[in-house]
């Protein structure tokens, strides 16, 4: 077999085509029929992809052929659809809940910017523990480690394949 016969295996460090890339600033331009945004918090769809760019959700919303939906974040969290249960009884978390509210809305909101179907839904509180309930497992599963990587402590996930739900425990 020649070489001009041969076909290049892709290295390991190949990436996407650039004609196959959409940036989000290349979306602002390609505004199509069909689009839709989520009058709750105000993420776009584009290609059946959900993402947060404000500048184009000014657009649509004056657009009148756009369609405001319910995104898939704000849909879970409307009809309580859950995967992702932490709970905290480590003993430093009523001492520092301020400072663990803050990591974990940081925590949120970074996970939300890539994907807006991740939220924290449900947090619910007693005298000894706090239980969040979020919407994606991988959410409750980054929160639980920056929880474990902040304060230490004991992590435990438990993953529930065919129920698609994650248990985060956090404790001493």
């Amino acid at each position: 077999m020649s070489k001009h016969n041969t076909i290049p295996a892709l290295s390991e460090n190949h990436e996407t085509p650039e004609h196959h890339r959409i940036e989000p600033e290349q979306l602002r331009d390609r505004h199509q029929l069909g689009h839709c945004y989520c009058t709750n918090c105000s993420a776009v769809c584009f290609h059946t992809h959900w993402y947060i760019d404000p500048e184009h959700v000014k657009r649509l919303q004056q657009d009148k052929d756009s369609k405001a939906v319910l995104c898939p974040g704000c849909t879970r969290v409307k009809e309580q659809l859950y995967e992702g249960e932490i709970v905290l009884t480590n003993s430093k978390c009523m001492d520092l809940m301020d400072e663990i509210g803050a990591l974990m809305k940081h925590t949120e909101g970074a996970c939300w910017y890539r994907n807006p179907t991740a939220r924290i839904a449900v947090i619910t509180k007693d005298e000894k523990s706090l239980c969040i309930k979020t919407t994606t497992r991988a959410l409750a599963e980054k929160i639980g480690k920056q929880l474990h990587k902040a304060y230490k402590g004991h992590l435990e996930i438990k993953r529930v394949p065919e129920d698609r739900f994650v248990r985060v425990y956090w404790t001493d």
